[in-house]
Formats: structure tokens, sequence, C-alpha cells
């Protein structure tokens, strides 16, 4: 299939994705690459091997909401975000268990399709090739504020932009149930996630709930408005 992937020019500011995703440098581009770029009047056409893989990836991923075959994948990628904080936090890894004791956090899970549901919650998840791969959750703190939980990413999603999508889709549900703001605590070591979420407009805030010193010290809160 040959698929023409157009890299908008004001986008990627003069840079061009590898296939992995990252931006390459102008003067670091393949000879090859810059052989297939096509300049037209608003922005280069791309004919390249590289991106028509990320188009078809495009094309094979998808986010849309729960259903209830999901939950054994979404309380395996839950299980998986805590493997990844311990991972993470090194020798301060104990927060991660203090923030949920082993107890709390297999309740925890059993009631995620009831403490998400709609209208007041949702769990958006993100496919790829049919594989459920990512998942982010709302949940409803009162009339007007929501927060958003448990985004994650197993290894085999990520560098696709599905994290952003997932993200973006949340923020969307969340404006349209009717929330004027949506909150988030997020690990101060989580730097990938923090950047994303200043991308979207959120700001850090006051702890907006009761948490140890002790862990409140690993932790960021952040806040949002939502458009109307």
């Amino acid at each position: 299939m040959s698929t023409i992937h157009e890299v908008r020019w004001s986008h990627w500011a003069g840079k061009f994705p590898n296939a992995s995703g990252r931006l390459l440098e102008p003067d670091s581009i393949p000879a090859s690459f810059s052989a297939s770029m096509e300049l037209g009047k608003e922005r280069p056409l791309c004919r390249c091997k590289i991106c028509e893989w990320g188009t078809e990836v495009e094309q094979n991923s998808e986010i849309g909401p729960a259903g209830p075959d999901d939950f054994p994948a979404i309380r395996a990628l839950c299980n998986s975000f805590i493997d990844w904080c311990r991972s993470r936090y090194g020798e301060n890894a104990w927060f991660v268990d203090r923030y949920y004791t082993p107890e709390e956090w297999a309740a925890l899970l059993d009631s995620l399709p009831r403490i998400h549901s709609a209208p007041h919650g949702e769990i958006l998840v993100a496919r790829l090739n049919g594989k459920v791969v990512g998942c982010v959750m709302m949940q409803r703190i009162d009339e007007h504020t929501c927060e958003m939980k448990r985004m994650f990413i197993s290894p085999e999603g990520r560098g696709l932009g599905l994290g952003r999508r997932l993200a973006e889709n949340i923020v969307r549900v969340a404006a349209e149930r009717g929330y004027a703001t949506m909150r988030l605590d997020t690990g101060r070591n989580h730097d990938e996630a923090l950047s994303l979420y200043r991308s979207l407009g959120f700001q850090e805030i006051a702890p907006y709930y009761d948490a140890p010193p002790e862990l409140c010290n690993h932790l960021i809160f952040m806040e949002a408005p939502l458009a109307g």
C-alpha cells in the first residue's frame, strides 16, 4: 500500500520523525529520507517508508470505551503500572506500596467497573491491532470536578502517541459530561506524564485530598479547566 503521510512543517518545526517517533534534526535525516520529500506550497509531503509505517500504526490503533471483556487486560495494565512505579522509584519504592497496601490494591481492582461507571465516570482503552495496550479512567469528585486516574501504556504501545490520545479523549469526555474541572495526581518522577499533562493545560495545585506528608513529598497535584 502506497500511503502519503503529510508532515505539517509548522507542527514538526522542520524536524522529522523516525520509526520510533523520535524527531530528527534536518542535518541528521538519512539521504533516502530527504530524497523522498516533495515540497508543496504549505508543507512537505513525505513518501518514505518510515512515515508509511506511522500511518499504518495510526490506522491499526483506536481509543474507545472499555467493555466487560476488557477488564482482565485493564487489571493487568494496572498491575504493570505498579511494577513500573517500583522500578522508577528505586530506593524510594516503599512509597508505591504505602500509597496502596496490597489488600487495598486488590479491592480497588475488583471495584473498577463500579467506581468508574458512567455517567459520572468512564474507562477508555487504547487498542493496537485489536489488543488492549493502554487505559485511562475518570472518577467523580463532586458535581463540577472529576479526576483523571490510572493512565498507563504497555511497552508495546509506547512511542505511538496513544498516551496523548487517551488523555485528550478522557478530557473531552469529562467536558461532555458537564464537569468544569479535571484534577489528577502523579509521581514527581513521572517526567513523561508531567510533560504531557502540562501540554494539555494542567497546572500544579495544592493537594486536593488528605495524604501523609511523606507521600505528598513524592506527588504532584494538578488541575485543568474544561471547555464548556
